[in-house]
């Protein structure tokens, strides 16, 4: 039996009816094209509660990278449950003589012991995102240690940091 409801949850969220928001476009915009203190570090997107729209939920120029990890891991539901999260961070690195380089990562934050049909939700509308954003680095975290700055550094730099 619970095989079924998993098969009809999937098929209910399989091809969600969840609209990007323009003002996703727009902060990554600001955050790709930014300059000097006013461009943002980082931006977090949620889902509405309507689960009709991937909105902003922030937009920061927060350079202190544990300050970013801290608000999404700690990211609650109006019932105050830990709840997902999409992120985009800008990250900035020195290869030495190769210079310095900046890349934006995509993290999608799916806290261990989140409902699995927001699981699924969220899964389901990571790639149309992703695509709307056009970024080509991603992680994937349902613990914090997965975004740990080494990781992410890691991702960034494919390695080479």
């Amino acid at each position: 039996m619970s095989v079924c409801i998993v098969v009809l949850l999937f098929e209910e969220l399989r091809s969600p009816n969840v609209s990007i928001a323009d003002e996703c476009i727009t902060a990554y915009k600001q955050l790709r094209s930014g300059r000097g203190s006013k461009k943002p570090t980082f931006v977090i997107y949620r889902i509405s509660d309507d689960q009709t729209a991937v909105v902003v939920e922030e937009s920061s120029t927060e350079q202190n990278f544990e300050a970013f990890r801290r608000k999404l891991c700690s990211a609650v539901d109006s019932r105050g449950n830990p709840a997902p999260r999409y992120a985009v961070y800008d990250v900035e690195y020195d290869l030495g003589e190769d210079g310095k380089r900046c890349k934006t990562v995509f993290i999608s934050w799916v806290p261990a012991g989140t409902p699995l049909k927001l699981c699924m939700l969220y899964a389901s509308t990571k790639e149309q995102l992703r695509s709307a954003l056009d970024v080509k680095l991603s992680i994937h975290a349902d613990t914090p240690d997965e975004i740990e700055w080494k990781t992410v550094l890691s991702v960034a730099s494919g390695g080479k940091a």
